[in-house]
């Protein structure tokens, strides 16, 4: 997959409905999606070939995805601080 940027949420909803958004974008085109499933659930410019690498990316690194939406503090995140 060539390079792009990734942002990760940390852990939304709670018991059996957590999940993590995931949102990938290069220049003009962006795409949404969300562990566990590893599905894309929207995209504007990628082609049907780039959204199935995205989605198998998140499948590929679902576990260190995971490990890094543990470490967001979303009260800081929103307040801009790291």
């Amino acid at each position: 997959m060539k390079q792009m940027n990734m942002l990760v949420s940390g852990l939304v909803g709670s018991g059996e409905h957590k999940r993590i958004c995931v949102y990938f974008s290069d220049k003009d085109k962006y795409a949404e999606g969300s562990i566990p499933d590893c599905k894309i659930t929207s995209s504007k410019g990628f082609n049907k070939d780039e959204l199935t690498e995205i989605e198998e990316y998140l499948r590929d690194n679902r576990d260190h995805i995971i490990e890094e939406a543990k470490k967001v503090n979303p009260m800081k995140s929103f307040l801009g601080r790291k």
